[in-house]
């Protein structure tokens, strides 16, 4: 095997191309399938797409089972989607037991292996999809730790599962990459023979390429009334949407513009509060259309609760906040505390009285200053310096010879 060579990859991502496609590939598994397959180290990626599931098990999400329905082929196989991105995917009318399906794509990615020329890498990003590991010949074995799905109140039915999937992970893989700091040291206590790395979410820098106007032009022009609060993101169980509520309460003079899919919950709260009309709730919107959403507003939110699945986590907006120089409101939860110089941070009465402070931001005599530094800290976090970390770890796991196809 000529380990200088480019390598194959076989991507199971969260999610699948034709939900990413959907919305505008704003997740990180499908920015990093799109940025590792922009590299040189990577000769193709071969994205593993997900049959079509009839019955509503994800519980609290619209997943667009028709529109899904319409993307897949009449027959399982492959296909190009885009340059060096080539897509495995079920037939269309692929229905029947898990067991079942399961054998199914089990069948196609073993055959896609058996054409391929060298061992492929494989990346897993999803925890029932860890069984691949253990069936499928790779190069090396990789997972991408995205949440601690043991700690999602929706995934609750599927415990035994999960915990299945993260035992075989523990077992098989030799390269983990965690979203945050608190899965690193979950993995290392855990993990049998993988090098875990801190892989952090990152930011599309050609699409969050435009920062909001300065401080000094915003207060020099005409006073925009009423102001915009905005919060890009799934609304879900890590979302408190009782301090969003506070927030309308307190700020009745703001457009609350709260920008995602919304779960079961979410929509139950949403119909509580039709008459908070300052509230405005925006559904998903495609990522292409999130970089003018958030220049058009005055303070960026992150209203997430603290639990063992926000520890968990790194927030991806973020990163796409401090493009915009804009100031940022937020819980203190991870990472935050590594930007609290850039950011103002509070719970409940103090996150409110934060709002007011980062509205009055633009009069300050560092204003400016402060809207420079974010732009700068965004610079630091683009994807690409993640794929580079990516392409470090493998070649010195591979250098180690440690990894056996």
């Amino acid at each position: 095997m000529n380990r200088s060579a480019p390598w194959e990859m076989i991507f199971v991502g969260y999610g699948d191309w034709h939900l990413w496609k959907m919305d505008g590939f704003r997740t990180r598994s499908a920015q990093l399938c799109r940025f590792l397959a922009r590299s040189d180290r990577l000769a193709r990626v071969y994205v593993i797409n997900e049959p079509i599931t009839l019955r509503y098990v994800r519980k609290g999400y619209a997943v667009p089972r028709l529109e899904r329905f319409r993307a897949l082929p009449l027959r399982g196989g492959l296909r190009q989607a885009e340059e060096k991105i080539f897509l495995l995917d079920p037939s269309r009318f692929l229905v029947g037991p898990r067991q079942v399906k399961r054998l199914y794509m089990l069948r196609l990615v073993r055959k896609l292996v058996e054409r391929l020329q060298t061992p492929p890498i494989l990346w897993i990003a999803n925890v029932h999809k860890a069984y691949l590991m253990e069936e499928v010949p790779a190069l090396l074995r990789i997972f991408d730790a995205i949440d601690d799905w043991e700690s999602v109140a929706a995934y609750k039915p599927f415990a035994r599962q999960i915990r299945s999937g993260y035992d075989t992970i523990n077992e098989q893989a030799d390269i983990v990459f965690t979203v945050s700091s608190y899965l690193k040291e979950k993995f290392e206590k855990s993990a049998k023979q993988a090098r875990v790395v801190h892989l952090p979410n990152g930011v599309d820098a050609d699409l969050f390429c435009r920062p909001a106007d300065p401080p000094s032009v915003r207060r020099n022009g005409r006073r925009r009334e009423p102001r915009v609060l905005t919060y890009v993101g799934v609304l879900s169980e890590r979302v408190d949407l009782d301090l969003i509520e506070r927030i309308a309460v307190d700020w009745p003079q703001c457009r609350i513009w709260l920008v995602g899919p919304i779960s079961r919950e979410g929509e139950r709260r949403r119909r509580e509060l039709r008459h908070l009309t300052n509230m405005e709730w925006k559904g998903l919107v495609h990522h292409r259309e999130i970089p003018g959403i958030l220049r058009a507003s005055d303070v960026l939110l992150i209203p997430h609760k603290k639990s063992s699945l926000t520890l968990s986590m790194d927030p991806l907006k973020l990163y796409e906040y401090l493009t915009t120089g804009l100031p940022i409101v937020s819980t203190p939860v991870p990472p935050t505390d590594q930007y609290a110089s850039l950011l103002y941070l509070g719970e409940g009465k103090r996150f409110s009285e934060q709002i007011g402070a980062a509205l009055e931001e633009m009069y300050l005599p560092d204003a400016d200053e402060l809207w420079q530094a974010r732009i700068q800290e965004s610079t630091r976090h683009r994807w690409e310096s993640r794929v580079d970390r990516i392409e470090r770890e493998i070649q010195k796991r591979l250098g180690t010879g440690a990894a056996q196809p």
